[in-house]
């Protein structure tokens, strides 16, 4: 991960000028030396709170405004990238019928309209990803339960540097509201390091869930990027979330969960099969982190089968990419008798920006 921000930061800083020539064709204000300062020290802030921030010891409310505003810049890079390149290929259309003053006005309208745009984007999605909503999905496993069981499925919280202790309190609220039989959490608890967790206590609000049968977890992908889950494992056991991880429970309400260990951790899972409940009395119900295992899980003979990781792309049109990438990449479909719940997640990585997908809680009523 840290290389990955290194580079985007880097690309960031050059590209920041470019973006710069273009919008202050726009607009008069953005012309000045101050405002390409201001472009070139974003990406500066974004890779500076990602990287170092949560190990400096700041605090969380100096360190959170900081986080924000670098996460509105990579924002603001990825949607400036698309008006970019459309601008460079107004400008080679101008050139080849010879330029003049119609054009010069044509690419000021333009970056006038991009830079309002661009903006625009931002505020909707900045908005969009503090709005959770609830998606309801029932299913039915033939296993004649004795009742309903209702889960609340929660992947990709991402508490760290963007979201503490106050969006775990409301979350922890919104968890509540659904009344639970059981709640699980799909990976990635943690954005980046747990230290900073420990620190701002931002966990803690979660110890106040209500849930008939308990309260599970596995590990995602940014809860390994420390290279040491103890810790994390720690702090959830603490608040009583039991992480799962290549480990199965059998609950009173006819349920037998598997939880499973990352995919980019454990690529090759022999703990799916092996662990798939035999008992054909009991609703068998699978736990992972990224949805990569639909078909090995359906033929293992999983009634539920539930992910996250995807983000749904978190920014359009990059979820045209998470499509290709998965056979499900968000939303509920049937692989056989295996009912497939890919979640979007509650929350986000990197930027608080959502357009095209909008941060849920997943309520799944199993029959």
């Amino acid at each position: 991960m840290r290389p990955f921000i290194l580079v985007w930061s880097a690309v960031g800083v050059l590209l920041a000028g470019l973006y710069w020539l273009m919008y202050r064709r726009g607009f008069t204000f953005l012309n000045h030396a101050s405002v390409l300062f201001f472009l070139l020290m974003l990406p500066l802030l974004f890779c500076a709170v990602n990287v170092w921030g949560p190990g400096l010891g700041i605090d969380p409310s100096v360190l959170r405004p900081v986080a924000y505003l670098g996460g509105y810049w990579l924002a603001f890079f990825h949607y400036s990238a698309y008006v970019g390149i459309l601008f460079i290929l107004l400008r080679i259309a101008g050139a080849a019928m010879g330029g003049g003053e119609v054009w010069r006005h044509i690419y000021s309208l333009y970056a006038k309209g991009a830079f309002i745009l661009v903006m625009a984007i931002l505020a909707y999605g900045g908005w969009n990803a503090l709005h959770p909503v609830v998606r309801q999905v029932e299913h039915d496993t033939g296993k004649h339960l004795a009742k309903p069981v209702r889960i609340v499925l929660v992947t990709d919280i991402h508490l760290g540097t963007l979201f503490g202790r106050k969006y775990a309190e409301e979350l922890t609220g919104r968890i509540n509201r659904q009344e639970a039989d059981i709640v699980l959490f799909g990976g990635d608890q943690v954005d980046n390091s747990p230290d900073y967790l420990l620190r701002e206590k931002s966990y803690e609000p979660l110890r106040n869930i209500k849930s008939n049968y308990g309260v599970y977890a596995i590990p995602g992908n940014h809860d390994h990027i420390t290279k040491n889950m103890q810790p994390e494992i720690e702090m959830l056991r603490s608040v009583g979330i039991r992480i799962l991880i290549d480990e199965a429970v059998d609950l009173p309400c006819g349920i037998h969960l598997v939880g499973l260990e990352d995919f980019r951790a454990e690529p090759v899972n022999p703990h799916l099969e092996a662990l798939a409940g035999k008992d054909p009395f009991r609703a068998n119900l699978l736990l992972d982190h990224q949805p990569r295992r639909f078909t090995e899980a359906e033929k293992a003979g999983y009634d539920l089968y539930m992910c996250g990781h995807t983000h749904g792309g978190q920014q359009a049109p990059l979820n045209l990419l998470t499509r290709r990438m998965y056979q499900l990449d968000y939303g509920s479909k049937k692989f056989g008798n295996m009912m497939g719940v890919v979640s979007c997640g509650y929350g986000l990585w990197g930027s608080p920006v959502r357009i095209g997908s909008t941060p849920e809680i997943v309520v799944i009523t199993l029959k």
